[in-house]
C-alpha cells in the first residue's frame, strides 16, 4: 500500500468504528502531527473520503459525514437482499468445511454478547467484526462470485450501518438480544432454502428493530 493509501484506510476505519463521531471537524494538521506524515497524504484522503460520501467539504472544512435514516434504511434494504439471496443459495451450495466454520463463528460471537451481557470490559468493534466475518462467509458460501462481489465491494458501507446499534449501545439492548446465528447455521446444515431465507431475514429484522425501539432513527434525521 502506498501512504495515501494507508493514511486512507486508517481515515476510514475510525469513521466507520464511529472512533470520530459524525459531523465531527476534520483538521488536516492535526491528523498529520498524529499519524507523523505530511498534510498531502491526509489531503488525498480526505479528498478521497470525501468522493466516497463518508466525509462532506463545506467552507473549504472537511467534516465526517452525518449518519442519516435515509442512508441507513437503503443499506438496510440492499443488505437484506443480498443476505437473504446468498442464504438460499448457501443452503444449497455450502461445503460442508464452510459450514464448519459459520457454526465456529456463530458460537464466537454468541460469546461475545454474553460478555457483554455480563457487563465486562468489552469491545464493540470485536464483535461488530465477528458479525461481518458472520454475513460474509454466508454470502460467499451462496459460491455466486457476481453477489460476493457486490456484497464486499459494499463492505464498509454495511459496516458503517450495521455498527451504529452496537456503537449506541443502549441500555438493555444486550440483554434483549436474540443472536440467531445458530439458526442460520441449521438451516444451512440441513439445505433448508426458506429456513435459511427466514433466520436471516429475522437476524436483519432484530437490529432493524432495536433502532426503531430505542428512537434511534429520530436520532438521524
Amino acid at each position: 500500500m502506498t501512504l495515501n493509501d494507508i493514511v486512507y484506510d486508517l481515515l476510514l476505519q475510525e469513521i466507520i468504528t464511529f472512533s470520530i463521531s459524525p459531523g465531527s471537524k476534520l483538521y488536516e494538521s492535526v491528523i498529520a502531527e498524529q499519524l507523523g506524515v505530511s498534510r498531502s497524504p491526509v489531503k488525498y484522503a480526505l479528498e478521497r473520503l470525501s468522493e466516497m460520501g463518508y466525509v462532506r467539504i463545506q467552507n473549504s472544512r472537511y467534516y465526517v459525514s452525518d449518519f442519516t435514516r435515509r442512508e441507513y434504511l437503503e443499506m438496510f434494504d440492499l443488505t437484506q437482499i443480498l443476505e437473504t439471496y446468498g442464504a438460499r443459495k448457501a443452503a444449497v451450495n455450502a461445503t460442508d468445511e464452510e459450514i464448519a466454520e459459520l457454526y465456529r463463528m456463530s458460537d464466537e460471537i454468541n460469546k461475545l454478547y454474553k460478555t457483554a451481557q455480563c457487563g465486562n470490559d468489552f469491545s464493540y468493534r470485536k464483535l461488530l467484526d465477528a458479525e461481518m466475518d458472520f454475513h460474509s462467509s454466508v454470502v460467499r458460501a451462496s459460491h455466486n462470485e457476481t453477489i460476493t462481489d457486490l456484497y464486499d465491494s459494499l463492505r464498509y458501507k454495511i459496516f458503517f450501518c450495521r455498527g451504529y446499534l452496537l456503537y449506541t449501545r443502549p441500555d438493555g439492548f444486550y440483554e434483549d438480544l436474540d443472536t440467531q446465528h445458530s439458526y442460520i447455521c441449521d438451516a444451512i446444515k440441513y439445505h433448508d432454502k426458506d429456513m435459511a431465507y427466514a433466520a436471516v431475514k429475522h437476524h436483519l429484522d432484530i437490529s432493524r428493530s432495536g433502532i426503531e425501539r430505542y428512537g434511534l432513527l429520530n436520532e438521524m434525521d
